[in-house]
């Protein structure tokens, strides 16, 4: 682990967002959150594609 990383403001790199969005997406625990919550599973799918971030 980068301590020093730690300590300053720095974010990290957009592909590296990208990434981490991506393991979230495929884990069991988002399946099951979308599975127990539909309308947000709607809500995503609505979003799909749009570009919310500059």
């Amino acid at each position: 682990m980068n301590f020093n990383r730690l300590n300053t403001l720095e974010m990290e790199t957009e592909d590296h967002y990208r990434k981490k969005a991506n393991v979230y997406r495929t884990s069991p625990e988002y399946g099951k959150m979308i599975s127990l919550y539909p309308i947000l599973e709607t809500t995503i799918k609505d979003c799909k594609g749009e570009h919310l971030v500059a």
